[in-house]
């Protein structure tokens, strides 16, 4: 198939399935590097403006390549947030991950985690029994301290970027407990380098930072966080060692209202 078809119908479900892989990396609770063990207490006045961020997608899988787009929105009061990430691929549809809960001192306290996709999975963060409860697993894990879902850690690891002001060196390291709609394993990030992007002709200074899963899968995950965008991520590159991978560049910002005064828990 030349480069700028598109994938055939058998291909097209098993594209969007791959783009599940969206688990995006987690933001860690313990420091290592300058400050090691310390614990990350981000602050919730650090909190990024409502936001929605528009994203060109690349992405290749078992050879085909393929295009698509995407979209970040972020929005909250002084003590709720509503996180949406969602991917539009052609001939196929949308999907998306949403993120509700509470604002707190230490930043983000997420209440739910959802998944649109087929039938609509979610994830509850009990913290009065210590626990999250998986729609799609009868098996709860233990809610650890600081936890977060594969939306909301962006939004907390912009926090945490905010309040350090640039000053975590490469080599930094975080992790923390990280929920799907399955399960909630420790994610690895490591802080790599400070690079330049292109964005629409001009350079842009951004963090990368590098994250895995570990040890269940060989997937990698890189993003990149923009001071200018309030460390909210302008490319996300997800990769797999068989040569799959998707790319989001971000391609604009919109600032949005923040949400209407609310419940600490948003309703769903």
């Amino acid at each position: 198939m030349p480069s700028h078809q598109h994938p055939t119908q058998a291909n097209r479900r098993q594209l969007l399935s791959w783009v599940c892989l969206l688990r995006l990396m987690p933001l860690g609770l313990w420091l290592k590097g300058a400050d090691a063990a310390a614990p990350l207490q981000p602050e919730a006045s650090a909190l990024p403006a409502s936001a929605l961020l528009s994203y060109r997608l690349n992405g290749q899988e078992k050879g085909i390549p393929y295009q698509a787009s995407g979209e970040l929105r972020w929005q909250h009061n002084a003590s709720a947030y509503d996180m949406r990430l969602s991917i539009k691929v052609f001939l196929l549809g949308s999907r998306q991950w949403r993120s509700t809960g509470q604002i707190t001192p230490a930043g983000l306290a997420p209440h739910r985690f959802s998944d649109d996709w087929r039938k609509g999975k979610t994830a509850d963060f009990d913290r009065q029994a210590r626990r999250i409860v998986f729609s799609d697993n009868p098996q709860a894990v233990p809610l650890q301290d600081g936890a977060q879902d594969q939306v909301s850690l962006y939004a907390q690891l912009a926090v945490a970027m905010a309040k350090a002001g640039g000053g975590l060196q490469p080599g930094s390291r975080l992790q923390i407990q990280t929920a799907t709609v399955r399960d909630a394993l420790p994610w690895l990030l490591t802080l790599e380098q400070v690079e330049t992007l292109q964005l629409d002709g001009r350079p842009l200074q951004a963090s990368k930072w590098v994250a895995r899963r570990h040890p269940r899968d060989d997937a990698q995950v890189a993003f990149w966080l923009s001071p200018e965008h309030d460390w909210l991520p302008a490319r996300l590159r997800i990769s797999q060692a068989n040569g799959s991978f998707i790319d989001l560049h971000l391609t604009q910002r919109e600032f949005l209202p923040g949400l209407p005064p609310s419940p600490a828990v948003l309703p769903e």
